[in-house]
């Protein structure tokens, strides 16, 4: 298999999103008896634990940052997104999270126009039209109530969006390992204070969910950027909707949740708006040496 470059960068794309799926199904597990300004204090220094070997290997260079102004802002940034990302984990099925999280890509690019300058024309313009569409779709405003989930998960991904954008610009002076090690290092002590006003024992079975939560969380990242790293943007985006089924799978025999055909609806439509932009941007960089923006399929 590994001598298959194709099917590795699959294998990887796919591990990426079963690892993500499994984060996100142990959030829910948790949101039972935690509050969410808990688990993501417990996340974060789980998370860090894990990522300080990586740090002693490195010998701590991805402790110097060449950009710390822009490190603190995303950290602040993020601890929201966490915030709105876990409290509607706990609150909504796993599979119309999901889907709603697709959209982080379309504010993105948006993001990307006002932000930093970006031209988009009318294949693009008519894709977030059309990814747009599908939200609809899926919250049904008028229809059916709209839960606060959904409205937090929408928070969530906007706010990530911001989150994207300063990776982009911290990609280019600091490595991966830098910029994920700063946002744990200002998120855990950020957490920890919020979390007083909440704080809650943990028993040991919670423990061992946490640190399962943060290998799941870097393991998922290094799958990702490994893929990026090995083929292009837009092999590896079409395999970022496998994370709708397993959260669907998960959703279903974990907390018995019965798939809705109108959330899949919708999820296909704002995921293939997503892979048509990033089409798009592949054929407009064609010929160019200037890189394809992965970060825009990187979905939480």
């Amino acid at each position: 298999m590994f001598n298959n470059k194709t099917l590795y960068v699959a294998v990887l794309a796919i591990a990426a999103t079963f690892f993500a799926a499994l984060m996100a199904l142990s959030v829910k597990y948790l949101s039972k008896d935690l509050n969410p300004i808990m688990i993501c204090f417990f996340r974060c220094i789980a998370g860090l634990i894990l990522l300080s070997p990586f740090i002693i290997k490195n010998n701590f260079a991805a402790v110097k940052s060449k950009n710390y102004k822009f490190q603190f802002i995303r950290a602040l940034i993020n601890i929201i997104s966490m915030i709105c990302w876990f409290t509607a984990l706990g609150t909504m099925h796993l599979e119309k999270a999901t889907a709603l999280g697709f959209t982080t890509p379309l504010f993105t690019t948006i993001l990307a126009v006002i932000l930093l300058g970006e031209v988009i024309r009318f294949h693009r313009t008519t894709a977030l039209i059309i990814g747009f569409i599908g939200i609809f779709i899926i919250i049904r405003p008028g229809y059916i109530p709209l839960e606060t989930g959904t409205i937090l998960m929408l928070i969530a991904s906007l706010s990530f969006s911001f989150v994207l954008i300063f990776v982009k610009k911290l990609s280019s002076v600091d490595s991966s390992l830098t910029i994920i090690f700063y946002h744990l290092l200002i998120s855990t002590p950020v957490f920890f204070i919020l979390s007083i006003f909440y704080w809650q024992n943990i028993n040991i079975n919670q423990l061992f969910i946490f640190i399962f939560i943060g290998g799941a969380g870097l393991l998922s990242h290094w799958c990702l950027t490994q893929a990026f790293r090995l083929s292009d943007t837009t092999f590896v985006m079409p395999l970022q909707f496998t994370k709708l089924i397993w959260a669907s799978l998960f959703g279903f025999f974990v907390f018995s949740e019965i798939p809705d055909l109108w959330t899949w609806i919708g999820g296909l439509i704002i995921f293939f708006s997503v892979v048509y932009i990033t089409y798009r941007e592949t054929f407009k960089k064609r010929g160019t040496n200037k890189p394809v923006q992965a970060d825009r399929a990187i979905i939480n």
